[in-house]
C-alpha cells in the first residue's frame, strides 16, 4: 500500500448534484502521510500509518463513511540500505525502510537526512517541513522517493513519501579528520561523487564529527583546518559564526559543494549546539 500526503475532495462517491441536494459541503483538506486528524463542522478524516484515509461526512439525516485511494502507482525498487539506493540511477523510484533521521524538521530548509542504523551511509531527502511534521533526530522512517542529483552533485530523494514509524536513540556522529570528509567516488559509473582528490569510503550524507582552527570566514560560512586540509562549514543555521582564529569541534552532515569542476568538502551543522569552542590542545 502506498501511503500519501492526501489532498481530497469531500465528495465521497456521490455526484455534485446529489451533494447539493443532500446538503453536503465540498471542501479541500490535507491529511499528513505520517498520520493525523483533520476535522470540520460536518466532517472528520483520520490518517494513520498503514492506512491512507478514512472518515465521514454528516448531514441532518445521513452519516456517510468515506475512504480514499491513492490510485495506480508504480512499484518502487526496494533497497536494503542507503548505499544500495545510491547505486541506482537518477529517476528511479526507490523505497528504503527503517532508516534513522539524523536531522529534525526545521534543522534545514526544505530537506533532512537519514542514514542506515549501522552508520555506513546516509542520504538527503528533499521535503518541505509540512510533509514531515513530527520528524525528530532519531525518528525511524520509511521513505519512498525518486532518486535525483542536486546542483552540487549530491544524491537525494525527491518527491518523497515519508512515514514516521517510531523513535529510536539518535545516532552518534562518526569522528574523522578533515582530509577524510567526503571520501572517494561511489560506483562505476559514479553514482555519488566524493571530493576532488578524495580517497577512502564515500561518506557524503553521514552525520560526522570533525574539528580544527577557523582559518577563513565569510557571510554564511567559515573554513576550518586541522592541518590536513580546509573544510567549509555552512553557518546559516547558527546564531553566530565562530571567530576567525578560534578552535572548534563541529558535528554536522558531511556534504559537498561544486566550485567550477571541483567537489569540495562541506559540513552542515544542524544548529548552534553542533559547534563547540575548544582549546587548541584539545580541539577534538
Amino acid at each position: 500500500m502506498r501511503i500519501v500526503s492526501l489532498t481530497v475532495l469531500l465528495i465521497a462517491a456521490l455526484s455534485c448534484a446529489c451533494l447539493a441536494q443532500s446538503g453536503y459541503q465540498i471542501s479541500r483538506c490535507s491529511v499528513n502521510c505520517g498520520g493525523g486528524l483533520v476535522a470540520g463542522g460536518n466532517y472528520k478524516l483520520d490518517s494513520s500509518i498503514g492506512q491512507s484515509a478514512v472518515g465521514f461526512v454528516v448531514t441532518t439525516s445521513i452519516l456517510h463513511w468515506i475512504g480514499f485511494w491513492a490510485g495506480e502507482v508504480p512499484a518502487p525498487v526496494v533497497a536494503d540500505n542507503v548505499t544500495a539506493a545510491k547505486m541506482l540511477p537518477d529517476g528511479t523510484l526507490v523505497s528504503i525502510a527503517g532508516r534513522i533521521a539524523t536531522s529534525a524538521v526545521g534543522d534545514f530548509a526544505g530537506f533532512f537526512y537519514v542514514e542506515d542504523p549501522s552508520r555506513t551511509s546516509g542520504i538527503r531527502v528533499a521535503a518541505p517541513p509540512s510533509g514531515v511534521a513530527g520528524l525528530a533526530r532519531g525518528s525511524v522512517v520509511n521513505v519512498i522517493g525518486t532518486l535525483a542529483t542536486n546542483a552540487d552533485d549530491e544524491r537525494q530523494l525527491v518527491g518523497p513519501i515519508v512515514i514516521v514509524l517510531s523513535t529510536a536513540q539518535p545516532l552518534g556522529p562518526l569522528g574523522m579528520p578533515n582530509r577524510s570528509l567526503g571520501g572517494g567516488d561511489l560506483g562505476d559509473p559514479v553514482r555519488q561523487h566524493g571530493v576532488t582528490g578524495g580517497s577512502g569510503l564515500n561518506n557524503v550524507g553521514l552525520l560526522i564529527h570533525t574539528w580544527g582552527r577557523v582559518v577563513a570566514a565569510g557571510t554564511g560560512w567559515v573554513q576550518i583546518d586541522d592541518g590536513s586540509g580546509p573544510v567549509t562549514v555552512d553557518t546559516t543555521t547558527l546564531a553566530a559564526q565562530p571567530e576567525q582564529g578560534s578552535y572548534v569541534s563541529i558535528v554536522g552532515i558531511g556534504s559537498l559543494y561544486l566550485s567550477s569542476t571541483d567537489h569540495l568538502r562541506l559540513v552542515l551543522p544542524r544548529n548552534y549546539t553542533d559547534v563547540v569552542p575548544r582549546h587548541p590542545l584539545d580541539a577534538r
